[in-house]
């Protein structure tokens, strides 16, 4: 039998209603007693349900099936077979999961008995319905303990591995982790604090490929289909396994200050540093003269109160209402290319958990709208702050009755761009009436 379709799991148990009934405060709060608020590793059994995690499962194939037709190598796919990493993927991305596979039989087909492992950065820019799925079962997280300073990525990690191919590593600084486990087989997570994990003078302490001799002082966690694992920021770890299983790990992106620092400037410079090929000279000016950087200098679009302190904290304003436009995600999904056929009888829904956010721009008559973690500038109109109050409040709505919001000759008109534009970014999804 082939697994559920993705479109089942909005209708089944990955329903914003029931993620919401299971996953609610209460649950959060057992969670965070469990691991001292997110400072020890822990395992959480009462997680997802079996069809939960079926439709799950079935919603990683799509991804892999997607990334192998469109995206390749892009978002960083990385596959190791028999304990080395494949530079050439052509081969693998030409079998990818079909329809009706199992992730048991995609795996039969194309790796036979070899050990192999996958490891896809920024998943969450793929299939809408995991995604959503995802940041329903986060929301109440995210209320009790504050928005990550960088959001929320998640990584896809599928395999018959015996250890991660990473060997005993740590992951980027600050960044602790949910990993939603959907099996089939288990998994055994190792973690050592800095002194427990203990390296000889010539031995590698990082990606180190002699497990053996560490096993004994690590502390161990086993994680079964439908259970979460959380792990702190900053450990040594280790993923062991015997059997294939699917991993989804969900990290909290919360850096030191000066690499935080570093991740505005680079905003800063991204925002007002205007592009030039013009190559400079050989500088022949007396020592105390500078006035060569001035043509670098004037490549800055700075406002003017464009001091750099200044600058910084609307560098970060901008990421917030980004990430709180998102769910929390780092990442914005991949634009749609095709555009809904819009008529006054169809119907257009923002999809929950997600709100638009928006501000008025510096410009006059301008208006900055964030539509999952994208930001678009549009003229600002009569209207349109309460067609985005609307459409967040949530229900579905018919085109006429948004259009008849707006006091303006061209109002469908108007109304029918924004939605367009919308759909694009996957701010609202539209269906016939």
């Amino acid at each position: 039998m082939p697994y559920p379709r993705e479109n089942d799991a909005l209708e089944d148990s990955l329903a914003p209603a029931r993620l919401r009934r299971r996953f609610d405060a209460d649950w959060w709060t057992r969670f965070l007693t469990l691991n001292k608020h997110m400072s020890q590793p822990c395992v959480f059994s009462d997680a997802l349900d079996a069809v939960q995690v079926r439709l799950m499962r079935r919603q990683v194939l799509d991804i892999l099936a997607e990334v192998a037709r469109i995206h390749q190598t892009k978002y960083g796919y990385r596959l190791w077979l028999d304990g080395r990493q494949v530079d050439d993927l052509d081969e693998h991305f030409s079998q990818p999961p079909l329809a009706d596979e199992d992730v048991e039989s995609w795996v039969r087909r194309v790796f036979g008995e070899r050990k192999f492992g996958i490891i896809l950065n920024r998943g969450e820019k793929f299939s809408a319905g995991l995604s959503q799925a995802i940041a329903l079962i986060l929301e109440p997280a995210l209320k009790m303990i504050g928005m990550p300073t960088e959001g929320i990525l998640f990584t896809i990690f599928i395999g018959n591995y015996d250890l991660t191919p990473l060997g005993i590593h740590k992951d980027s600084p600050g960044k602790s982790v949910i990993h939603f486990h959907l099996g089939p087989g288990s998994k055994t997570m190792y973690t050592w604090d800095d002194d427990d994990y203990v390296t000889a003078p010539d031995e590698k302490r990082f990606n180190n490929m002699n497990v053996a001799p560490h096993l004994p002082s690590a502390a161990a966690h086993t994680f079964h289909a439908g259970q979460l694992y959380f792990m702190p920021e900053n450990r040594f770890h280790l993923g062991m396994q015997n059997e294939l299983s699917i991993g989804i790990a969900c990290w909290f992106y919360n850096r030191s200050d000066h690499d935080f620092a570093c991740e505005l400037l680079h905003r800063v410079r991204e925002t007002c540093l205007r592009p030039s090929e013009i190559m400079l000279k050989a500088d022949r000016r007396p020592i105390d003269d500078v006035g060569t950087v001035e043509a670098a200098l004037s490549l800055l679009a700075l406002p003017e109160d464009g001091d750099l302190r200044s600058l910084m904290r609307g560098a970060y304003r901008d990421l917030r209402y980004s990430l709180f436009s998102n769910g929390g995600y780092r990442n914005s999904p991949i634009p749609r290319e095709v555009q809904p056929e819009i008529r006054p009888d169809s119907r257009v829904a923002a999809a929950a958990p997600y709100r638009m956010r928006c501000m008025p721009a510096q410009a006059a008559g301008r208006f900055e709208l964030y539509v999952r973690g994208t930001k678009l500038a549009l003229g600002n109109f009569p209207g349109l702050e309460g067609v985005i109050d609307r459409l967040n409040s949530g229900g579905k709505f018919a085109i006429a009755e948004i259009a008849a919001m707006v006091d303006d000759p061209l109002a469908e008109k108007k109304v029918h761009y924004l939605l367009r534009l919308l759909y694009r970014y996957h701010g609202v999804d539209i269906e016939p009436g």
